[in-house]
């Protein structure tokens, strides 16, 4: 007999909160790309904007709530917290899984989020797998019945392959991508759950349609380890020896730059289409990925470990500490504006150059596949 899906979620949080549990895995990489610094900036930095446009929206600053998860009253009031200071931050968010919803419709209002942050974008979640699930048809329902302003597709194989009663059948994801974006008439995004979407990928589902790529890498919240800790049967030492499966994301955001500098159709394809996040924790992680070209850093876990903790006063503040930190290191990077900032040159390690360029070269080399 199949788990019960809002007991799941219920546990993937309790797992998630609990900070004497580790489910973060591996490094991100961030701290091999270094911001230029300027001694003489000549900026005033009260005159630095760090607005942003993002689906017609126009944020206050370039930062994401990531997708949360969704089912249980402790997660209700978590996504609901988190919403009302999303809008009167300026910040974009998403919500959790609709799977949940889809099958317990009694739990619409966990999602409902948009009457609470009207002014930036909310953004649905929900998982490839329901792209063959359901029909377009029932999706896009179902995004409109929240009020949502788009829909995040999340790409997780590694977390079902280790997940009780997970997929494990993973083929027709691309065609489900296919047929939802030939019906929807809002923005479909993709993102992957901390295994990262390389270039040769991303290309193709940016080719398709899908209006932005976040690249979730490895660093983060690792979920093939938070599906370890939740295993009472076999499979817990195989899910163990795949902690920090996939891209570090540092890796991925210097890639996916790398093709957006080489120009050509790939280059104006992925400009301005990347959103940075997995492992992004401090205010300095939130503005190397914007330095990186991203168009917003993302996170989940950070944001609602503060909700938790320390209520609205806390996660402002965390906010407050990355507006600070994102406006710093424009200043000292010589940058008088976001825009520029994206644009500035970088110094990385060797190392990762080497595995960056690795990665865009593939994504080059199939381009005709694309």
């Amino acid at each position: 007999m199949s788990e019960d899906l809002q007991e799941r979620k219920q546990r993937h949080l309790d797992i998630c909160l609990d900070r004497s549990i580790s489910v973060e895995s591996g490094k991100t990489g961030l701290s091999e790309i270094t911001i230029p610094h300027r001694a003489l900036p000549e900026i005033d930095t009260d005159s630095i904007s760090i607005g942003t446009s993002f689906l017609g929206f126009t944020l206050k600053r370039p930062v994401m709530i990531s997708c949360m998860t969704g089912g249980t009253e402790e997660g209700r009031s978590l996504n609901r917290m988190l919403a009302g200071i999303a809008g009167d931050a300026g910040l974009a968010i998403g919500t959790g899984s609709l799977r949940v919803m889809l099958r317990h419709p009694e739990t619409r209002s966990h999602f409902e989020l948009k009457k609470l942050a009207p002014d930036v974008p909310v953004l649905a979640n929900i998982g490839a797998a329901q792209l063959v699930e359901y029909s377009p048809e029932t999706l896009i329902e179902a995004v409109r019945s929240i009020g949502a302003d788009g829909l995040f597709v999340h790409l997780n194989p590694a977390q079902e392959l280790f997940q009780n009663d997970g997929d494990r059948d993973f083929a027709g994801w691309f065609s489900g991508f296919r047929n939802l974006l030939d019906k929807a008439d809002f923005p479909v995004l993709a993102k992957e759950t901390g295994a990262g979407i390389p270039p040769v990928e991303g290309l193709k589902l940016l080719k398709l349609g899908v209006s932005f790529i976040d690249v979730a890498g490895s660093g983060g919240t690792d979920w093939v380890a938070v599906e370890a800790i939740r295993k009472d049967t076999g499979g817990q030492s195989a899910a163990e020896s795949f902690r920090n499966w996939g891209y570090p994301t540092a890796d991925l955001l210097m890639a996916y730059r790398q093709i957006t500098r080489a120009g050509g159709d790939a280059g104006e394809m992925v400009s301005d289409k990347i959103i940075a996040s997995g492992g992004l924790r401090t205010p300095r992680d939130f503005a190397v990925g914007l330095a990186c070209g991203a168009t917003l850093g993302a996170a989940a876990l950070p944001f609602i470990r503060a909700a938790s903790e320390g209520g609205p006063d806390a996660v402002s503040e965390y906010i407050n500490e990355l507006e600070i930190g994102i406006r710093a290191a424009i200043v000292l990077s010589g940058a008088s504006t976001l825009e520029d900032f994206r644009r500035i040159n970088l110094r990385t390690s060797t190392l990762l150059a080497a595995r960056a360029e690795e990665l865009a070269e593939e994504a080059l080399e199939n381009r005709d596949e694309i």
